[in-house]
C-alpha cells in the first residue's frame, strides 16, 4: 500500500467514526462485558456468558497417580487409535489437575482431537476454553489461526448433500466473532471482520455490516482490508439508500461517504464503480427534492413553502436537469405574490 493511501485510509476513519456513531449495533442491543468486547456490529454478549470453567465428574476419573503420569497415559491412547478412551482421559487430567502444566497441554491435545476427527465446532469450543483458561500456557497464535481454520471449514461446509444449512449462520459468525475478541490487535482480526461483514450482508443485515465496515476503518486503516471495507461500506449504504429511496438522510449519508472515500482514495481499485453509484444517488437526491418541491406546489398549494423549497434546490442543483424547470416556475411564485404597483 503506497502512502498516498495509508494516508487517505487515516483520514477516512475519521469520517467512518462520525456514521458509525450512528449505526447500529449487534441485533440483541449494546455490547456489555469487557472493554474488548465492544466491537461494533457484532452480537451483543454479558460477561456471564464467559465459558464455564471444567469441574471433576463421576463420568471422567484419572487412571494415573500424577497429571504427568496421566498425560503419558493419553498420549498413548491417541497413538493407538482409541480416540474415545483418548478424549475422556484428556477431560479427567483437566478436572483433576486444573492448576497443572499438563491440563494446559491436555487441552490443547483434547481440541486439536476433535478437529482432527472433524467435530469442528467442539473443536472451536475446546480452543476457546484452552484461551480462556490457559492462555498463558499455550501457543496463543497458533491457537487463533487453528480458531480461524474451523470457523472457516464450518462457513464453506455449511450445508448438507442436499443443500440444507447443517448450523445457523447466526452461530458461525459468532464463531468469528469471539476469534476478533480474543485478539483484537492480531493480524487476523481484519480479515476476520471483512468475513463477518460478508456474513452479515448475507443475512440481509446491511446496517450491522456497515458497522462491521467502518470497525475495520477506524482500527486498521493501513491495512489492506481497509481498502476493501471502504468499498464494501459504500456498497451497503448505496444499497440502503435505494432500497429505502424516501429517505433523504440515509441518502445524503451515502453521498457523502462516497465521496469521502473518492476524495481520499482517488486511486482506489474500485473507483470506477462508486463513482457509478456516487451519480446514481445524486440523481436519486435531486428527484427527492424535485418532488417534494413540486408536491407543496401542486398537491399542498402551499405557495411559500414551495418557494422554499424551489430556492434551496436551485442553491443545491444549479446545474440539474431540472434546474431551467424550477426558475421559470419560481419566478411565476414570485410574480404572482407581488403587490400590484
Amino acid at each position: 500500500m503506497t502512502l498516498s493511501s495509508k494516508t487517505g485510509l487515516a483520514a477516512l476513519m475519521v469520517v467512518a467514526a462520525f456514521f458509525t456513531v450512528h449505526a447500529q449495533t449487534g441485533r440483541s442491543g449494546f455490547n456489555r462485558g469487557y472493554a474488548t468486547d465492544t466491537f461494533e456490529g457484532f452480537e451483543a454478549v454479558d460477561q456471564d456468558t464467559r465459558v464455564a470453567q471444567k469441574e471433576k465428574s463421576f463420568w471422567y476419573s484419572v487412571r494415573e497417580k500424577t497429571p504427568a503420569a496421566q498425560l503419558e497415559y493419553c498420549v498413548k491412547l491417541e497413538a493407538l487409535g482409541r480416540d474415545k478412551a483418548a478424549r475422556k482421559a484428556y477431560e479427567a487430567l483437566i478436572r483433576e489437575w486444573p492448576t497443572a502444566p499438563q491440563a494446559a497441554e491436555a487441552q490443547f491435545a483434547l481440541a486439536n482431537l476433535y478437529e482432527r476427527l472433524q467435530k469442528f465446532e467442539k473443536a472451536f469450543d475446546e480452543y476457546q476454553y484452552l484461551l480462556t483458561y490457559f492462555a498463558g500456557h499455550c501457543p496463543y497464535n497458533d491457537v487463533l489461526d487453528r480458531q480461524f481454520r474451523v470457523a472457516n471449514y464450518l462457513l464453506h461446509n455449511n450445508r448438507s448433500m442436499f443443500g440444507w444449512l447443517l448450523s445457523g449462520t447466526d452461530a458461525i459468525r459468532e464463531r468469528f466473532e469471539q476469534i476478533v475478541r480474543n485478539a483484537p490487535r492480531s493480524a487476523i482480526a481484519p480479515e476476520v471482520m471483512l468475513i463477518i461483514g460478508s456474513i452479515r450482508v448475507s443475512q440481509g443485515e446491511r446496517q450491522e455490516a456497515i458497522s462491521v465496515y467502518d470497525g475495520i476503518l477506524n482500527r486498521f486503516p493501513t491495512t489492506p482490508q481497509a481498502v476493501s471495507a471502504a468499498f464494501l461500506t459504500a456498497r451497503c449504504r448505496y444499497e440502503l439508500a435505494v432500497k429505502h429511496s424516501y429517505n433523504e438522510p440515509r441518502c445524503r449519508e451515502a453521498i457523502a461517504f462516497s465521496k469521502a472515500v473518492l476524495a481520499r482514495l482517488p486511486r482506489h481499485p474500485q473507483k470506477e464503480q462508486m463513482t457509478i453509484w456516487l451519480n446514481e444517488l445524486t440523481g436519486l437526491l435531486i428527484e427527492q427534492n424535485y418532488q417534494q418541491a413540486v408536491f407543496y406546489d401542486t398537491k399542498q398549494r402551499n405557495v411559500e413553502a414551495a418557494k422554499a423549497a424551489y430556492r434551496r434546490f436551485l442553491t443545491e442543483f444549479a446545474d440539474s436537469k431540472y434546474a431551467q424547470q424550477v426558475r421559470g416556475r419560481l419566478t411565476e411564485l414570485e410574480k404572482a405574490a407581488a403587490p400590484a404597483k
